[in-house]
């Protein structure tokens, strides 16, 4: 849950939901979840579209008392995660960000590496179109990809369920 107002989240100026209708929105996921084991992680850009810190904390604590499970400040440093952590009753998840050392992520419970699968996906990409560019050569592995796949259960079920080869 978070308190952006709408849109995709960008690098333009974000327009933030007011406080007491996103602590609204987390309280009613707090009384709708049925599974005791699903989290409800109250995110907010306040930081991140002000740089104030003070509302980013104010923020964060009103929608701990909600309910929220983990508070998600987007675009702190180390300083001020470590701030949240002392002022917000709440673990705290955070994004890694390239050039951030590991280190600096001591405060948070939950760390997002939301680009590592991308980046590494672009990275092998990259590497297997120079090998092909320079030798003519294509990835093989389709064995190995179908085994990690599970291809072969989902086959069984399929011809279980009538689908022929």
């Amino acid at each position: 849950m978070e308190d952006h107002a709408f849109g995709k989240h960008a690098a333009v100026a974000q327009k933030l939901r007011p406080a007491h209708e996103a602590a609204a929105r987390i309280r009613a996921a707090v009384e709708a979840r049925e599974d005791p084991d699903f989290l409800i992680v109250a995110r907010s850009d306040a930081f991140w579209v002000s740089g104030d810190l003070e509302d980013s904390i104010a923020r964060l604590r009103l929608y701990a008392d909600a309910g929220a499970d983990l508070v998600f400040p987007t675009l702190v440093g180390p300083a001020e995660l470590a701030e949240v952590r002392r002022r917000v009753a709440r673990p705290a998840m955070i994004v890694d960000m390239p050039g951030r050392a590991l280190a600096e992520h001591q405060d948070a419970a939950v760390v997002l590496y939301y680009a590592f699968s991308a980046l590494a996906q672009f990275e092998a990409l990259n590497q297997a179109l120079a090998r092909f560019k320079a030798e003519g050569t294509r990835p093989g592995g389709t064995q190995e990809l179908e085994k990690l796949l599970g291809y072969a259960d989902f086959a069984a079920r399929a011809r279980r369920y009538g689908e022929t080869d």
